[in-house]
């Protein structure tokens, strides 16, 4: 009987979302029938434009938590350091995404999770992501305080096609104007913060390296993606922190952080 209850309340949110495409009230509609597959812990729809910082349409969590949000930081540069955007500015397919499947091989390791995306994120993340070429991407993400298991990230998967069919009628029906000319400007302006990262004292290479360490990437990870050497890499990594005057990855995100218009200690 239990089991029928839920297969009813499915369908009616199943319902109450479709009768929603193209309204306000879409996004949280979508999380909440979500929820009910699976109880996640927090969940936020975006979108990401071909240029331009990403654009928070609805947030979700299932424990709200007083103090200072986070999304001030994040929109004003620490979305650069996010795989899910690196991801999608590569050419990500529209899809069901894991974190393990998209982001770089240290990531786990990197200061931008351990200092910003458990605290926010959480531990893990998938994203449904639909693709519109030429004007960005469309994404929903799921944060969980604990691993998605393998059974739990079939079931997302399965659930994909109608979830991205529901997320591209609704923005198809959603008339979008263009970014206002300041937030235009300060799009530009935190391109220019990591562009500009270290410039004047780094060389060129030393200011990629800088950049994929800032996002979550091994010496061998970084060299198989600059077609160089591992020891290359190192030797790199360590003329730029004799440059900048660091001798850790965390004073290097605090530098970039810095670079952002950010006090580190009170972001």
């Amino acid at each position: 009987m239990d089991s029928l209850f839920r297969e009813v309340g499915l369908h009616a949110s199943l319902g109450r979302t479709i009768e929603q495409i193209g309204g306000d009230r879409f996004w949280k509609q979508l999380t909440l029938l979500l929820h009910q597959w699976l109880p996640f812990d927090n969940a936020l729809a975006t979108f990401y434009p071909a240029d331009g910082a990403p654009q928070p349409l609805e947030e979700y969590d299932a424990e709200p938590q007083a103090g200072p949000g986070s999304m001030p930081v994040y929109l004003d540069g620490l979305y650069l350091l996010d795989p899910f955007y690196q991801a999608c500015r590569e050419g990500l397919p529209s899809g069901f995404h894991r974190l393990e499947e998209i982001a770089p091989d240290h990531f786990r390791q990197s200061e931008y999770y351990l200092s910003y995306f458990h605290d926010n994120v959480l531990e893990d993340e998938v994203q449904f992501i639909a693709q519109f070429p030429g004007q960005g991407s469309l994404s929903l993400s799921l944060g969980m305080r604990r691993r998605f298991s393998a059974d739990e990230c079939g079931m997302l998967g399965l659930l994909a096609s109608w979830v991205l069919a529901l997320m591209q009628q609704h923005w198809q029906q959603r008339t979008r104007s263009p970014l206002p000319p300041r937030q235009d400007e300060m799009a530009s302006q935190v391109r220019d913060a990591l562009s500009q990262f270290g410039a004047g004292v780094l060389s060129e290479r030393e200011l990629e390296i800088a950049r994929l360490i800032l996002r979550g990437y091994s010496s061998k990870a970084m060299a198989e993606r600059l077609a160089i050497s591992p020891e290359t890499v190192k030797v790199h990594r360590r003329h730029l922190y004799a440059k900048l005057d660091i001798s850790s990855q965390p004073e290097l995100f605090s530098l970039f952080i810095q670079a952002l218009g950010h006090d580190p200690e009170n972001p």
